[in-house]
């Protein structure tokens, strides 16, 4: 009977629908165009599918049986309430889920709904959740808010898409963090069974801006107190991974990513994670790209012993570069003449002509002084030099590019240091852009789960939250 009523006003409300699309097509020249006619016909057949899809779902609530009470975690029970009526917004409108039924726990205070599957974490839809995380993914929230509105998906504030960005962000990264927990225990099935895999690992700086390094001082004690003062502005390192799979020529593939402001012991954990759902342990060749860190180089002893260790070429040549102004300063013409011979040299294999070179630059400036700190050793030149000098010599094994060329084998002269730009730099280092390490985090994760072409993993993450 409840069907049959529904059906009965549904039909009404579809004639009422397409009354008014003729109605609006009569009017066409003089009240729409082409654009804003076929707009407002997109809004009638919206309205129509919100109030198919309330209804369908109050009948299927109805006809389901709703339990007295439920079992608790706790191992109490959770207590019916009655109805708990809601009003949620999605991409089609305003629905009500009327058939909303709430438990609550008095012992642990737990709470549970039945009825409210549709619903996101908030007064919005799933879908309408997703559309804001995708449009958002970026940080550009305002931008994304516009454009929501322009594509005719929903209406919301800037505010709203940043606050669904950085819960669902959020979700994802306890997920990661549950599974690189606990993935020694899993079982783990790959996405492919590459011929060649290479990993790289690298670091870029972000600008921060952090709320717990806000300082307010008493006027009449001068001791710091609670409130909003000046925030304190710094840069933070984001640690890069990306993974690809390589084809005969060793040419890239397919892509994945994961970044993140954590410690390196956290970043490992995430690093093994991702390169067992690529296949890691069954690639015929192994491949992993640093930049020469020491923590770089014991991640892939410690995780890919089989691994074919090989300084990424791109921060090889960079080395070169530094070692070369603190040499020659602003003496364009020998600075150049001097990078090119070196990097020939390096990349025909001649390895110890090149540090032969950076040893007599190091000579040439002088012994480096010991009694600089840290902060002045890095712009004086003559530690410059001593450090590039020492940087080739601890990587010799590791920069045998004529044969890594010939079985065409990746040098990442490029792949690494633009995932660095990829997945940070495009969109969380513009101009002016500071991040608390809360939000750099959340979007770090959406943004990773689209580039790695998992974003409808999305929603069966957010389910088990």
């Amino acid at each position: 009977m409840d069907s049959a009523i529904a059906l009965a006003d549904l039909i009404v409300f579809f004639g009422q629908a397409v009354k008014r699309i003729f109605e609006a097509v009569g009017k066409f020249g003089e009240q729409y165009d082409a654009r804003s006619l076929e707009a407002f016909v997109e809004e009638q057949m919206k309205s129509v599918g919100a109030l198919i899809l309330e209804a369908a779902w109050r009948l299927r609530m109805k006809g389901r049986p709703i339990p007295r009470n439920l079992p608790c975690v706790c191992g109490h029970v959770k207590h019916g309430m009655g109805k708990r009526p809601v009003t949620v917004r999605g991409v089609l409108g305003t629905m009500e889920l009327e058939e909303r039924y709430y438990y609550h726990c008095d012992h642990c205070q737990a709470a549970e709904f039945i009825g409210d599957e549709l619903r996101g974490a908030s007064e919005f839809t799933q879908l309408a959740e997703e559309r804001m995380a995708l449009a958002g993914k970026d940080g550009a929230y305002a931008r994304a808010a516009v454009l929501l509105e322009r594509l005719g998906v929903i209406r919301v504030a800037a505010s709203t898409i940043r606050k669904v960005c950085v819960r669902l962000g959020r979700r994802i990264r306890a997920n990661l963090d549950h599974e690189a927990a606990r993935q020694h225990m899993l079982e783990l099935k790959p996405e492919e069974q590459p011929r060649g895999l290479a990993i790289g690992v690298d670091g870029t700086m972000l600008g921060r801006i952090d709320p717990q390094h806000r300082r307010r001082r008493s006027r009449k004690t001068g001791r710091k107190v609670r409130g909003k003062g000046e925030l304190s502005h710094f840069f933070q390192e984001v640690k890069t991974l990306v993974i690809f799979s390589f084809d005969r020529s060793g040419e890239a593939v397919r892509k994945t990513f994961h970044a993140t402001q954590g410690r390196v012991d956290e970043f490992r954990d995430k690093v093994a994670l991702e390169a067992k759902k690529r296949g890691a342990d069954m690639a015929r060749t192994l491949i992993f790209l640093g930049d020469g860190a020491p923590w770089v180089w014991k991640t892939a002893a410690e995780l890919f012993p089989q691994a074919i260790q090989i300084l990424d070429w791109y921060h090889a040549v960079e080395h070169l570069w530094t070692a070369g102004r603190a040499r020659f300063g602003s003496d364009q013409k020998a600075l150049w003449a001097w990078i090119e011979s070196r990097k020939s040299e390096l990349w025909d294999g001649q390895l110890e002509h090149v540090v032969e070179a950076l040893r007599r630059v190091s000579q040439q400036l002088g012994a480096p002084d010991q009694s600089l700190s840290q902060e002045a050793r890095e712009r004086d030149p003559r530690w410059i030099a001593h450090r590039a000098a020492g940087y080739f010599d601890d990587n010799r094994s590791r920069m045998d590019y004529p044969r890594y060329r010939a079985g065409n084998l990746p040098i990442g002269s490029g792949v690494i240091e633009s995932s660095c730009k990829h997945v940070v730099g495009d969109r969380l280092k513009r101009t002016g852009m500071r991040w608390d390490e809360e939000g750099a985090e959340d979007l770090l994760a959406l943004r990773c789960l689209d580039l790695n072409e998992r974003w409808d993993t999305l929603w069966p993450l957010t389910s088990v939250a």
